[in-house]
Formats: C-alpha cells, structure tokens, sequence
C-alpha cells in the first residue's frame, strides 16, 4: 500500500512538472517573438525621424523659390510701367527745358531720375513688404540707373538682396537684379545733321518681278484694276496702250475657254486673282538701289 502511494505521489509531480514546463516554454517563445517584433518597429520610427525633416526641408527650400521667382516678376512689372512712362515724359521735359532755355540736358536728367526713383519705390512699397527682399522697399537700389545721360537712352537698375523666408542651414541671401532699358520718345533730331542734301537720297517703289521703278506710289502701274472677260474676246481686247494681251506664264497657258483677267495696263491675261502676276507686292528701296530697272512711264 505504501508503495502505491508513493507512485501516485511520483506521477502527480511529474504531471504537475510538465505543466510548469509547458506554461514557461510558451512564455519564452512569446518573449521572443517580442523581441523580433522590437527592431523592425525601432527601424521604421528611424527611417520616419530622418525622412521628414528632409521632406520639410525642400518642401520649403521649393516654396522659397517660388517666392524669390514672384518677386522678380512683380519687379519686372513695376519696371516696365515706369520705364514706359519716362520715356513718354522725355518728350515734353525736354520741350520744356527748350522753351526756358536751360539746355544742357540737366534738368530733363534729374527730373526724370527722380521721378522714376519714387514711382519705382512708390509701387513696390506695398508688394515688398513680408516678403524674400531684405529690408523691403529700403533694401532697394537704383544706383545703377541711367536716365538720358546717354543720348536719349532710359536705362533703370534695381539692385536687391534676396532671403528664404524661414532661414535654412546653407541657403543665404544672394544679390539680383532688374532691369528696363528703352528710348526715349523723343523724335528724331535732324537739325543737326548736317547737309541733309549730301545724305538722303531718292526713294523708289518697286515689285517683286517689275522690270521699273516708281517714283509715286499711286502710280497706275502699281495698283492695278482687276476685270473679267470672256477669252473669246481676247482677241480684239486692248490695253490702255493699245497692246493685246498674252497668256500669263504663271497662271494661264493651255487655257482655251472659260472667263479670264485683266489690267488696263497689263499685256498679260491671268485664269486666277491670286496669281503673282496681278498681285503687287511694293519694296521702297534706295535710288542707288534698282540695279538695271529702268524708270516707269507713268511716274518716273
């Protein structure tokens, strides 16, 4: 009997010793599968620390960009307004300063310099402000501009210090520039020119294929009236100068029926109105320029 008992004791601590056995060993494998899971979650928070601040960083570097690119058109904007409005100015500054005698240019100069140095800086006042400009409107320089000190050339330079707007690490602020360069609307100044006999020279009208020049462009033979005949007419039809008409070299060989065209001072018949023959395209060319044209009959 005893030893009955103590099998039964043996058995119940072995079943009691495998149940321990299976409660730690499914306490190790979920351990390890923790510590699996650990590094592949530790690896994605690293990879997210280092990716965004670099995705914030050309995201702002891009808008600060397109800032920078705005300014300069606002500039190249403002410029242009003005420029065009100095030099329609000229014009009557300069009337002026012949009418009380000042001469010299001075007071056309400096009027004109100081108008488009506050007009300039007037307008970009507003559109400065809280921008990539450093220090605004005040950071603007137009040192470099130069107005009818020239002939009658109106030359304006903004010189400007750009900034990203949140300063970065590597992006510093840089020089540019603007820039409107035109003429002054001033005319053309022939009095001082010299003996104008000596050099201008006749100017002449002529065709593409004309064998004449022109001394009036109204002449006859420039602008020709189109008519319609019947080609069985040709035949006793006449020019102005008592010609008959021969076939277009363009337009009207092998014709043998039908309507066709004619000037009055043509000797050619066409079968189409857009044919090169009756069109007129007119050249003004220098005299000294007509090679072996000779003068038109009607007008030279």
């Amino acid at each position: 009997m005893k030893t009955e008992s103590c099998r039964r004791e043996v058995m119940g601590g072995n079943k009691g010793t495998s149940i321990k056995l299976k409660i730690i060993k499914r306490h190790f494998l979920q351990t390890i599968r923790l510590l699996k899971e650990v590094p592949l979650s530790a690896s994605m928070t690293l990879e997210a620390s280092i990716a965004l601040p670099l995705f914030i960083f050309f995201f702002v570097n891009i808008i600060g960009a397109i800032e920078i690119i705005r300014v300069q058109s606002e500039m190249e904007a403002v410029l242009h307004q003005v420029g065009n409005e100095v030099t329609i100015k000229a014009y009557d500054i300069r009337e002026g300063e012949d009418l009380i005698g000042t001469g010299g240019g001075i007071l056309e100069t400096g009027a004109l310099s100081g108008y488009a140095i506050y007009q300039v800086k007037s307008e970009l006042e507003e559109r400065l402000a809280h921008n990539a400009v450093m220090d605004g409107v005040g950071g603007v320089n137009m040192l470099s501009s130069r107005i009818m000190t020239s002939g009658d050339i109106v030359d304006i330079v903004v010189d400007y210090r750009v900034h990203p707007i949140i300063p970065l690490i590597g992006f510093k602020d840089f020089m540019m520039e603007s820039r409107y360069y035109g003429h002054a609307w001033t005319g053309y100044d022939i009095s001082g020119a010299g003996d104008c006999e000596e050099i201008q020279e006749e100017m002449v009208f002529v065709t593409e294929y004309g064998e004449v020049y022109h001394r009036d462009v109204g002449c006859k033979y420039l602008k020709p009236k189109v008519r319609s005949v019947p080609y069985s007419q040709l035949e006793t039809a006449r020019n102005r100068d008592r010609k008959i008409y021969y076939c277009c070299e363009y337009c009207a060989e092998g014709v043998a029926g039908g309507d066709v065209f004619i000037t009055d001072y043509g000797e050619r018949y066409h079968t189409s109105v857009s044919c090169p023959g009756l069109k007129r395209k007119i050249y003004t060319i220098p005299i000294s320029e007509v090679g072996g044209r000779g003068p038109c009959s009607g007008c030279g």
